[in-house]
Parts: structure tokens; C-alpha cells; sequence
């Protein structure tokens, strides 16, 4: 549940940094992503639901592998207590109230399992928000320029220290 950021054309990219450091070229890239991703974030934030307002801080920008970034509410990040007082981690509460429970499971989404026999006849649930979703579609754009005008600096900075 998170919006992943993917460069295309990084073969080329690489390969016009192969001469430089081994792993040079990633940092000014990263850096891009990093910044790209901060609107992702507060879209993300200021579409979460007032009653899940408590999430607000487990929302992160993560790191992936090669040349990617991923912007969401990841498995781990702490604990949430609900007005009963008990403990859930924040990434299910956030899963539950953007793709929904039971009967009100969002069609949209594929999900890894259908619901059990035992509760297949229940009714109402949680109803899907897609939040998530609507954090990305506010952000794209934004996120895309920021993108683009951060990497085209980092690269700058990066070609000017190489160039030495």
C-alpha cells in the first residue's frame, strides 16, 4: 500500500555513469526521488481520514532497491491504540480503511485472498476511503516536476564534483 516511484530508461543512465564510482550516479538520483516524494507525503497525510488522524506519523518515504522509492504506511512503524485501547500496527488500521473489511471490500483492488466461508455471508465492514490512491492522483503531477527539476540540479552538482 504504498506509491512506488520507478525511473525509466535507467539502463542508459547507468551506462553513461559506468566510468564514474561505483554507485555514484545513485545518489543524485535518490536524492531527486527523495524530493519528488515529499508531496506524495503530505498529499498522502491530508487525505487520511480525521478518526485515523493518528497516522499521520507513519507515513514514511522508504527506500527500495536499484533505482526506486516507495512513499506510504509500511508494516512496522510503531503502534496505534484505537479508542478502546488496543494496540494495532498502523499499517493494518490504514490497509482496512483504504481497501475496506467484509462486505465493503473495495472492487478495485485485488486482494491475495477472498473472504473465508466463515465470513463470507457477514455484512458491513469497513467502507473503503482509497485514500492512498487519492494522495497519489493529487500528487502526480507535482511530484513529477519536483522530480524533474531536483534531478536536473543534483546531476549538475554531481557532473561539476566529477569533473574535477
Amino acid at each position: 500500500m504504498s506509491a512506488n516511484f520507478q525511473l525509466e530508461g535507467a539502463d542508459s543512465l547507468v551506462a553513461i555513469f559506468r566510468e564514474y564510482p561505483e554507485k555514484g550516479y545513485r545518489r543524485p538520483i535518490v536524492a531527486a526521488f527523495r524530493k519528488a516524494a515529499e508531496p506524495v507525503k503530505r498529499a498522502m497525510i491530508r487525505n487520511l481520514p480525521g478518526n485515523l488522524w493518528g497516522l499521520r506519523k507513519a507515513v514514511k518515504i522508504k527506500p527500495g532497491r536499484g533505482l526506486s522509492l516507495a512513499v506510504g504506511i509500511f508494516a512496522r512503524q510503531g503502534v496505534y491504540r484505537n479508542s478502546r485501547g488496543v494496540d494495532f500496527d498502523p499499517y493494518n488500521i490504514a490497509y482496512w480503511h483504504n481497501y475496506g473489511t467484509m462486505a465493503n471490500r473495495d472492487p478495485e483492488h485485488n486482494f491475495s485472498k477472498p473472504r473465508s466461508r466463515k465470513t463470507a455471508n457477514r455484512r458491513g465492514g469497513i467502507k473503503p476511503l482509497r485514500f492512498v490512491e487519492k494522495g497519489w492522483e493529487e500528487s502526480k503531477n507535482e511530484a513529477q516536476n519536483a522530480f524533474e527539476k531536483k534531478a536536473q540540479e543534483e546531476l549538475e552538482k554531481f557532473l561539476k564534483e566529477y569533473a574535477k
